[in-house]
């Protein structure tokens, strides 16, 4: 074991401290989900999920013929008090039109019901495959504590889907990379979520995922403009040119973000000089998750890299994206529980596991965003763990050297 481990005896987070911490958890979210689900019907006729429905308004557009309204807030607005007459203004649509072909069945169901319809089998699927990473029946607790899928279902995003995504997608790259592919590529619902994959895939070699994703971006993007006509790509784009906007100018809000630019926009900085610190991390981050997958060849570390660096890259994270944090979290942790820790790895992930709950207190009754923080450390057990690894290959090879008759 390296110097820096630690000894699991000295510890202080036991098996019996973790499952007294995550069952408490698991009472205090489902009393305040309760709370807040009372709260949202009574007053809008919903309970919990207010951006859910503008999913289940752009879908009741589409199922009307008429998808490309879904890219004009007052089309929303209008869907929404037609049949949530005391919702108040609900978020602007501005996905890709692939995730309006996915979500387009789900105004067959009155709002609420098609709520706790996508949330609950989301949720799960999402759940099942930390579960297979982490088969231990002590797991359980943490992976239903995990704040990442409460607050996703407190906001009804889509957070549990996209997130499902990348760790099947990862479970997959070694004995089926065509469908690792095809995962990768059904990510284009949210492509700022999907935009280091193909760094990744690349300098790893992984060229048949790479072009399965390739291939399922083009017809996933095609079917959708069969479906809906090429007027929606135009559309589309002028919806992502007002949602950057919104982003800047502080429509959208920055407390419930986890971006380097949100966090300096917090801070007064003006947008440009955000923009500039943002892309200068985007810059060094892209470089870490290349160099990272380049020279390790442990999925945990890969998948802690490119979810790190993935949040480090693009402006547009919101804290309810970070459920994905549960994925390098599992991956490494079962991988660690069976070879070992280094020193403040289990701290750092244990904050990142309560970032989601945390950065949206900081965020809201302190006006901090302290995300880039969190995903910077997280690059840092990947950087180091790959240092480590790469050591070991070195020594190896030299020992190899020193005896050539063994």
């Amino acid at each position: 074991m390296d110097a820096l481990a630690t000894s699991p005896a000295r510890h202080w987070l036991t098996l019996r401290r973790l499952n007294v911490y995550c069952g408490t958890l698991i009472v205090v979210f489902t009393i305040y989900r309760l709370y807040t689900a009372w709260l949202g019907w009574r007053l809008y006729g919903q309970p919990n999920g207010l951006d859910f429905v503008t999913f289940w308004a752009a879908s009741r557009l589409t199922l009307e013929g008429t998808p490309l309204k879904a890219y004009s807030q007052v089309a929303i607005t209008h869907a929404v008090q037609r049949a949530l007459p005391h919702m108040s203004v609900p978020g602007a649509w501005s996905y890709p039109p692939n995730f309006l072909l996915l979500v387009e069945p789900l105004s067959l169901l009155p709002c609420p019901i098609a709520y706790l319809v996508f949330i609950i089998l989301t949720s799960a699927v999402f759940v099942l495959l930390l579960r297979r990473v982490l088969p231990m029946s002590q797991a359980w607790l943490a992976i239903l504590a995990f704040p990442g899928i409460w607050l996703n279902a407190g906001f009804g995003q889509n957070g549990c889907l996209t997130a499902a995504l990348a760790l099947a997608a990862f479970l997959l790259l070694k004995k089926r990379p065509v469908l690792a592919g095809v995962c990768v590529g059904m990510l284009s619902i949210k492509p700022h979520l999907a935009i280091l994959f193909p760094v990744a895939l690349a300098c790893a070699g992984m060229w048949t995922t790479f072009i399965a994703a390739a291939a399922t971006v083009v017809l996933f993007t095609g079917a959708s403009i069969a479906m809906f006509g090429m007027a929606v790509l135009p559309a589309f784009l002028h919806g992502l040119s007002d949602a950057n906007s919104y982003l800047s100018n502080g429509r959208l809000p920055w407390q419930e973000t986890a971006s380097l630019f949100t966090a300096l926009r917090e801070l007064h900085v003006a947008a440009l000089p955000a923009y500039v610190a943002q892309a200068c991390l985007a810059i060094a981050a892209t470089g870490t998750v290349a160099w990272v997958w380049l020279r390790s060849r442990e999925l945990d570390v890969r998948a802690m890299a490119l979810v790190a660096g993935t949040f480090m890259v693009s402006p547009y994270i919101y804290n309810y994206d970070t459920v994905w944090l549960g994925v390098p979290i599992a991956l490494f942790t079962a991988r660690a529980l069976r070879e070992g820790w280094l020193r403040w790895e289990r701290e750092l992930l244990c904050v990142a596991w309560l970032y989601p709950t945390l950065g949206s207190i900081t965020g809201n009754l302190l006006n901090v965003g302290f995300g880039p923080l969190v995903f910077m450390a997280l690059m840092f057990v990947a950087v180091r763990r790959t240092r480590q690894e790469v050591s070991a290959a070195v020594t190896n090879r030299s020992l190899v050297g020193m005896n050539p008759g063994s």
